[in-house]
């Protein structure tokens, strides 16, 4: 038997070599404290208590912050520690940094301190003789527990209790850092997922650093869409595989706060858009992963856009299906007790949406797909060795040739096979968005463009022929004779549209089929 694989995994931090920081981040809500103190494995054990204050600095204009390097200084018993930190200030819970501690004099930096010396020039560079300022503080109340099996594993486990504060504006903090000490990530993430019987946990994507950054920037937590990410052009294909679904996971992760809060319907839209490309991912990726592995994270993201499926199908009716109508029938009081029905039924669907995110359920999937990114479970002979480009243009010609066929008859297929044409469509799109950092900008541009429209279009087709399964349960809610009548109306009015868009679906299609590769 061949021997397995070499495994890719997570880069390490830019000017880390001063040491290492592996720590995964919880929320919890601090209603729930007291019954998380009481977990057994917390409870059998005496934590410690300190009060912590500290200041992150950096430029006015945030240039450390820019580069994924942060600057503070924190006093903690009578003493002050210079703490420089490099890496992402947002990942996906569990978080690798660069890790660089030292006693100074006072609680103003000392850069000359920074032990490392490639750390020390990284901030040097970065700053370039422009002026450090105190942007944000923090003050907690830290609660620890030193857990281990007196062997392999060691953890710290640190509950954070207190408020952020840049200028006027404040935050609070109520989270559980799990940092490990020795041992693996699946311990972490064994460990949380113990926690999270006992308590609801929700995986943290934002460093307090982050927060910080953006509450002086004055930002709240907002909907993310999906990024690009950074490739090397010899990349390997398990280094795309793993940059794939780090993204696709940080899309899906990055709203579950925004769903939580009910602030932006776009939340629910962009985690579901997100799960898409973490299945598409998964699907373009399949021979690199074990099969029992990728099935079942597959079956749990399909639970997952399950649960979300009805919130997302109601905000479609009320913002786009609903208003064209009620502009063709200004007056039709009708209209109103259909709105008002149809709110009734998309709130239920947001509470269902709530409950599948809140779950246990929902943080073992975040876990476990993170686990993935830390320790992934690679095929025996997976190829990750090989080439990410050759593999691109193999992958990417032949979905290409196949939505081509499809194309090019447009004028004469059925819709059903326009329905198989735009899911064909959605799949070349995500493999091109996944490997498009291994190619042309501009060219990528160009194409992703040529994708876009017959897949907007048939979307909006696909929503329109969907309608039924909405209009259906309105139909005990409103007037029985009148409520028929405006529910006829809505009908009718979205049939005559389906007409319309399937014209334009075959037009904006057949424009496809000229559409220029971009990786040859």
């Amino acid at each position: 038997m061949p021997p397995p694989p070499r495994r890719p995994t997570l880069p390490a931090p830019a000017g880390s070599p001063g040491g290492r920081e592996v720590e995964l981040k919880l929320a919890v809500d601090p209603a729930d404290l007291v019954k998380l103190k009481q977990h057994p494995l917390l409870k059998a054990q005496r934590p410690s208590t300190v009060r912590l204050e500290a200041t992150y600095f950096d430029t006015s204009d945030l240039r450390l912050a820019e580069r994924d390097l942060t600057l503070r200084v924190r006093r903690a018993g009578g003493k002050h520690v210079q703490t420089v930190k490099s890496g992402s200030l947002r990942q996906i819970g569990l978080f690798e940094r660069g890790e660089s501690e030292h006693n100074v004099a006072e609680a103003n930096p000392d850069l000359g301190a920074i032990g490392d010396a490639e750390l020390r020039r990284a901030v040097g560079g970065a700053l370039k003789d422009h002026p450090l300022k105190a942007i944000f503080g923090t003050e907690v109340r830290r609660t620890r527990w030193h857990l281990g099996d007196g062997g392999k594993v060691a953890v710290d486990v640190d509950l954070d209790v207190g408020h952020l504060k840049a200028g006027e504006a404040e935050a609070p903090i109520c989270e559980i850092e799990l940092e490990l000490k020795r041992g693996r990530p699946r311990d972490l993430i064994r460990l949380a997922r113990d926690l999270g019987r006992v308590v609801p946990l929700r995986l943290d994507v934002a460093s307090k650093a982050a927060r910080g950054f953006a509450l002086y920037r004055g930002e709240t937590e907002n909907v993310r869409r999906a990024e690009s990410f950074h490739l090397e052009k010899d990349a390997s294909l398990g280094e795309a595989s793993l940059a794939a679904l780090r993204e696709s996971l940080a899309h899906v992760a990055s709203n579950q706060g925004v769903i939580l809060t009910g602030r932006d319907i776009e939340g629910v839209h962009q985690m579901r858009v997100g799960l898409r490309r973490l299945r598409a991912a998964l699907g373009l990726f399949r021979h690199q992963f074990r099969a029992s592995a990728r099935d079942h994270l597959l079956g749990e993201l399909r639970w997952l856009a399950g649960a979300l499926a009805p919130a997302r199908a109601w905000d479609v009716f009320l913002t786009e299906q609903l208003p064209p109508v009620a502009i063709a029938l200004a007056g039709e009081t009708e209209l109103r007790e259909i709105e008002r029905a149809a709110g009734s039924l998309r709130e239920a669907a947001y509470a269902e949406a709530r409950a599948a995110i809140g779950s246990s359920r929902f943080l073992n999937l975040m876990l476990s797909a993170r686990l993935w990114l830390a320790e992934p479970p690679w095929a025996e002979e997976a190829g990750i060795e090989r080439s990410a480009r050759n593999v691109a243009s193999e992958i990417l010609d032949r979905r290409h040739r196949k939505a081509k066929r499809l194309a090019r008859d447009a004028h004469r297929v059925e819709e059903a096979e326009l329905h198989a044409l735009r899911l064909r469509l959605k799949k070349l799109r995500y493999a091109a968005e996944f490997f498009a950092p291994l190619f042309s900008e501009r060219r990528v541009r160009t194409y992703l463009k040529a994708i876009g429209r017959p897949q907007e279009v048939l979307g909006h087709l696909n929503d329109t022929r969907s309608l039924k399964a909405l209009l259906d349960p309105l139909t005990g809610r409103i007037g029985a004779d009148s409520g028929a009548k405006a529910l006829g109306a809505v009908a009718g009015f979205h049939a005559g549209r389906a007409e319309s868009l399937l014209a334009e679906a075959r037009t904006e299609v057949r424009d496809f089929a000229r559409a220029r590769r971009f990786w040859s």
